[in-house]
């Protein structure tokens, strides 16, 4: 059940029933036993006490701003008290005695965020000893080690809280971590996530989120918080890149069970008091972006959300994606800690003009969008995560849609569980055991082209040169290998809800070239080797996060021993759309693609896979 309505926003009222809607149906579970919430199962790598702690404080993340702006949620005073008894190390339900790297740590972040952005009114909630006890229990995040990515933010919101409220704090840890920080900056407004080859979501709803949040409260002179703001307006330019006209965002990476936490940053700066962009851009794209996410299912049937994407699905979630983890998806709404009277909810909202393609070179993408801005597609290049789940799927593939999402694989025995979509899947035996990209791979990435060398295999080398015209792309693959390989080069996935009978009817198919349709999208490929095998592969079922069936056309070929070349077209778009015929030449030098009057050629010499 859907219990929230896609609406139109128009007021701080509006935004905060809103809210109410999300969290409402938390207080039933209340009456449930243990030291927090527990309305769900499944299983994470912390225990299921550490879960209901999560799925207590997490709500926080939209009810604390609520509170800074001047209204106290009719539910708030039943967090409270089932706080007060996890920092009681005397009841039991105690939250207990943490330790290093533990989950319970990263959830003392709401808490800070309540101490930096209204710690008089929060505090007047607990008395001296439950003060203390608050401390107490916070403070065990200085004597526990941590990863160093942004976790870091957590240890820095918890120290600052208690700086800001007279709370003893430790000093040097938070200089010292301010300073870590800043040391996984790198240019145009982009962190790494404390991996150097890791870029992601952490960096707008983690990263600049934390940062904006203690630019807002330190002191005017603090240098630090100088930083963070100048490097918030620098990102905004791209970031605002990954939204379409809908209000979606292109999926990417992991945690997207965080959903709505995507617009996060906005709300941050709107927050803030920061025009990274101009207001009424930024509220654009925060209230579309939140009624995006209210048309899709993702509430159960009692009105909780779920762990999942468009609809609920285990399949491709994180080993740290319990039941409450979703609730962080309420930092999106940070902006409620602006009062009724901020002239902000008197902005009217405007769409932002975004460039049809934008280069962020540092984070290695190349963001593009159709003409109808109906669709952003983001490509990227020399890009890794480890160790978490599906980290090929969500880093490494060579496009992501805002429309058509991405894929992970339930198994790797056939195509059909494999859901290799956009992406060239390898195997060493005919349609067994495929594999697609997953190392950490030379690469460039220019305004043309995105170019990534990778071996998957011991005597298989492969350059891969993706040319993107969106929303159609090119793919030339230059193949060296010392033994007989199979490929499957796939397509966007597309959605279906209807039986396969009337499906075949959707599907069509030409010599070279074949594409499947819905009642509102197609999807397809053209093979320009003339060489390939073209086959609608069907998804597993789950395999995608935005739809539960799929049909990915792909290219197959059966490559032998010596060098080969592959070039294949791929497009995913409205239905209506009419894309201008793709074209591709070779001549002596140089490799000649084109769409309509759109031309891009690409040197020879950058098939040689020993440059």
């Amino acid at each position: 059940m859907n219990n929230v309505e896609a609406v139109k926003v128009t007021s701080r009222k509006d935004l905060v029933d809103m809210l109410e809607k999300l969290v409402d149906p938390l207080i039933s579970q209340f009456d449930g036993e243990g030291p927090g919430l527990k309305f769900d199962t499944g299983g994470t790598h912390y225990s299921q006490k550490t879960r209901q702690i999560e799925a207590l404080l997490r709500p926080l993340w939209g009810i604390v701003p609520l509170l800074a702006g001047g209204t106290e949620y009719k539910g708030l005073e039943r967090y409270i008290a089932r706080l007060k008894e996890g920092i009681n190390p005397d009841h039991p339900h105690y939250f207990g005695e943490t330790h290093d790297y533990d989950q319970r740590l990263v959830e003392m972040a709401v808490i800070g965020l309540a101490l930096c952005i209204c710690g008089e009114k929060w505090l007047s909630y607990f008395n001296e000893k439950e003060q203390n006890q608050l401390h107490a229990w916070l403070n065990q995040i200085n004597d526990r080690e941590v990863p160093e990515n942004n976790w870091i933010f957590f240890r820095i919101l918890v120290n600052h809280g208690f700086r800001l409220n007279g709370f003893t704090y430790n000093e040097v840890q938070l200089k010292k971590d301010l300073e870590l920080v800043h040391s996984y900056y790198r240019s145009e407004g982009w962190y790494v996530d404390g991996y150097l080859d890791q870029i992601d979501y952490y960096v707008p709803f983690a990263l600049h989120f934390y940062g904006l949040v203690y630019a807002k409260t330190a002191d005017e002179e603090d240098q630090h918080a100088r930083i963070f703001v100048e490097r918030s307006k620098e990102f905004a330019q791209s970031f605002a890149c990954f939204f379409d006209g809908n209000g979606a965002a292109v999926p990417f990476g992991r945690s997207m069970t965080y959903r709505f936490a995507q617009v996060a940053f906005f709300s941050a700066a709107i927050f803030a008091e920061i025009e990274v962009l101009p207001y009424s851009e930024m509220k654009w794209l925060v209230l579309k972006h939140l009624n995006h996410w209210l048309k899709q299912s993702i509430f159960s049937h009692d009105g909780l959300l779920t762990v999942g994407y468009y609809y609920r699905n285990q399949v491709f979630a994180e080993g740290y994606n319990a039941f409450g983890s979703p609730y962080w998806a309420l930092k999106s709404f940070l902006l409620l800690g602006l009062p009724e009277e901020h002239p902000f909810w008197l902005i009217p909202e405007k769409a932002p003009e975004l460039p049809s393609k934008k280069l962020i070179a540092q984070a290695r993408f190349l963001v593009t969008r159709d003409q109808k801005n109906t669709q952003v597609q983001l490509y990227t290049a020399g890009l890794h995560c480890e160790p978490h789940t599906h980290c090929d799927a969500k880093y490494e593939k060579f496009v992501y849609s805002s429309v058509f999402g991405f894929s992970v694989s339930k198994g790797q025995l056939n195509l059909r569980q494999g859901a290799f979509d956009n992406t060239l899947a390898v195997s060493l035996e005919p349609e067994r055991y495929y594999k697609m990209r997953y190392e950490k791979s030379n690469y460039q990435v220019t305004e043309e082209y995105l170019l990534t060398n990778w071996n998957p295999y011991e005597g298989v080398r492969i350059r891969s040169i993706i040319v993107p015209f969106t929303p159609f792309h090119f793919r030339i693959h230059m193949i060296e290998s010392d033994k007989t390989i199979y490929l499957a080069d796939g397509s966007f996935a597309l959605g279906f809800d209807i039986d396969g009978v009337h499906m075949q009817k959707k599907m069509m198919t030409e010599s070279n070239q074949i594409k499947v349709m819905n009642d509102e999208h197609q999807v397809g490929l053209i093979d320009f080797s003339h060489q390939s095998e073209l086959e609608f592969v069907f998804g597993e079922p789950n395999s995608n996060i935005m739809k539960d069936q799929t049909y990915i056309p792909t290219a197959k070929d059966k490559v032998e021993k010596g060098k080969h070349l592959l070039i294949h077209g791929f497009y995913g778009t409205l239905i209506d759309d009419t894309i201008p015929e793709p074209n591709c030449t070779i001549d002596e030098n140089k490799i000649i693609l084109s769409v309509g009057q759109d031309e891009v050629s690409i040197p020879k010499s950058l098939l040689d896979l020993n440059n």
